[in-house]
């Protein structure tokens, strides 16, 4: 199934982060730790991977964080950020990864949509949801 959705601003703390996918776990570990250790941040959702070199490479440069609540510049390493609302199209996968992307980029090519960002991730325990920002 693919559903769409608006999604609010959201505050990420995050590491940017460029090598093997199998590594961003140790590097969310990271961030995790900094946000639980943290008086001015507060974990406020599930973990997110942002891809901005394709998604199905086993090397790639990505986003790790966490969404978060409170006031944080972060420590140099570690960085918080807004992202701005917006629409995407999404759907879920608990073991075909490959096979989640084809049926959005078929989705994509069916309904004449605009990608207009990188996709992203989020962890929901071992379901994953893949997000594509887009225009309608």
């Amino acid at each position: 199934m693919i559903g769409k959705r608006t999604l609010n601003d959201e505050k990420l703390a995050l590491i940017t982060f460029t090598g093997p996918l199998s590594k961003t776990q140790e590097v969310l570990e990271e961030v995790s730790d900094f946000v639980s250790s943290s008086d001015k941040l507060e974990a406020d959702g599930n973990p997110t991977l942002i891809f901005y070199t394709a998604p199905l490479k086993d090397e790639g440069r990505y986003d790790v964080g966490i969404p978060v609540k409170g006031d944080s510049e972060g420590d140099g390493k570690i960085r918080v950020v807004t992202i701005p609302g917006h629409t995407v199209i999404f759907t879920e996968y608990s073991e075909d990864r490959e096979e989640a992307y084809r049926r959005l980029i078929e989705y994509v090519e069916e309904n004449c949509l605009d990608v207009i960002g990188a996709p992203r991730e989020v962890l929901h325990g071992d379901v994953r949801e893949i997000q594509f920002p887009v225009v309608l």
